[in-house]
């Protein structure tokens, strides 16, 4: 049996070892774009804080492809498919023939225009200072030097990553100005209450946060960037910007060969539209909990379980993805938050959310019917087990968990 593995991070690492547990004689390929083994992306901004080092990103050593009998093309990408033939085409020529495919992609930074090449951006960063995202290591490492250097930082983005990064820089002695386009920070995974209670906090703690606004135009001088001017007509100076404005599923490999909305459809056991094909990992849109609809989920411990469930059942086990349950948790410059789940209670149709908040503390439940469906916890997060466990079984019981 010929397996092969396009993306080498969480869900591709996973499949790996699945396949060779169950077939430890079959011929595996993995090919990754990256140059070096595989890294945690969950770490680069603990590395941009300095609290762990540049080792300890790597998941597995340069020796683990070898011991575990798997060729590695590192530093080579993907760029053809052909189903019918079942071959992949390389960027060095090569075309790789398989039995079972695994597409572990993941997603890519999303670029608006005033960012890109030629848009008075220097896409990627020259040196420490210019515009770039926080996907790769590579970035991580261009936004520490110029952290390190003294340089002014701007993030685009108040998601999880652009949060994450803002308290990063914090832990680091850099004061960050963060930029966000909602009317608050965290605006797709948690709710207004607890937004706001994050977005003091970190105001508190020195970081600079803008909502409201966008950056319309990058400002470039002779020693770089210089700024960017905003929405408004105002300039903010910053000698490097970074974006954190989301991702977007890599679904270009198999894009009009497999059935793709948002990201590449699987089943529970993870396989597309064409049965020897499979997905895993932030490129895949996969079965909710709920069994209602489908959801990208770009979290590492759903990659890890995805590509797990999908070296199985390439290599002839049987496995379920139990679906996909929205999750986000962050250390917010020690106030800790989680949220899971549905975050919003349609006024009507059943539903409702109770809510309890001691000082900086707060907890809200969404309920649907009888039933707990989703969850924002701030400053005391140690219902959030309990809480995932009884959204998982059915969500009954949940009064318990908001008894005083």
């Amino acid at each position: 049996m010929k397996y092969v593995v396009v993306g080498a991070s969480a869900a591709g690492l996973s499949a790996l070892q699945a396949i060779r547990e169950l077939d430890p004689h079959g011929d595996v390929t993995v090919v990754d774009e990256e140059t070096r083994p595989a890294y945690s992306r969950v770490l680069l901004t603990h590395y941009i804080a300095g609290t762990v080092e540049d080792r300890d990103l790597f998941l597995v050593e340069e020796e683990f492809y070898r011991k575990c009998g798997v060729r590695a093309l590192l530093g080579v990408r993907a760029t053809g498919l052909d189903p019918d033939g079942r071959q992949v085409d390389l960027t060095d020529g090569r075309v790789l023939r398989y039995d079972r495919l695994l597409v572990a992609t993941g997603a890519r930074a999303v670029v608006p225009g005033w960012s890109a090449p030629g848009a008075g951006g220097d896409r990627g960063g020259t040196g420490e200072t210019g515009v770039t995202g926080l996907r790769t290591r590579d970035d991580a490492v261009r936004i520490r030097r110029a952290a390190l250097a003294g340089h002014s930082v701007v993030i685009v983005g108040g998601g999880p990553v652009g949060v994450k990064l803002a308290c990063a820089l914090r832990e680091l002695g850099v004061t960050p100005t963060l930029l966000v386009g909602s009317p608050r920070i965290l605006s797709q995974v948690a709710d207004r209450e607890a937004s706001l209670i994050l977005e003091r906090h970190l105001v508190r703690c020195g970081v600079r946060v803008r909502c409201g606004v966008e950056v319309s135009e990058v400002i470039r001088g002779p020693l770089g960037t210089e700024g960017v001017v905003l929405s408004d007509g105002s300039v903010l100076p910053g000698r490097l910007v970074v974006v954190c404005k989301g991702v977007e599923p890599r679904t270009e490999l198999v894009r009009g060969h497999v059935a793709v909305r948002r990201g590449v459809l699987v089943s529970g056991g993870m396989q597309t539209s064409v049965p020897e094909i499979y997905a895993a990992g932030d490129v895949a849109e996969c079965p909710d909990i709920w069994g209602e609809g489908t959801r990208v989920s770009a979290i590492w411990p759903h990659a890890s379980r995805q590509g797990k469930v999908a070296g199985t059942n390439m290599a002839g086990g049987r496995d379920l993805f139990p679906g996909v349950l929205p999750r986000n948790a962050m250390d917010v410059l020690g106030t800790p938050f989680v949220s899971m789940g549905v975050l919003d209670a349609p006024a009507e149709g059943g539903w409702r959310s109770v809510s309890r908040r001691r000082g900086d503390s707060y907890l809200r439940l969404v309920i649907r019917g009888d039933s707990v469906v989703g969850a924002v916890l701030v400053g005391c997060v140690r219902m959030a087990g309990p809480i995932q466990a009884a959204i998982r079984r059915g969500g009954r019981g949940w009064e318990e968990l908001v008894a005083p």
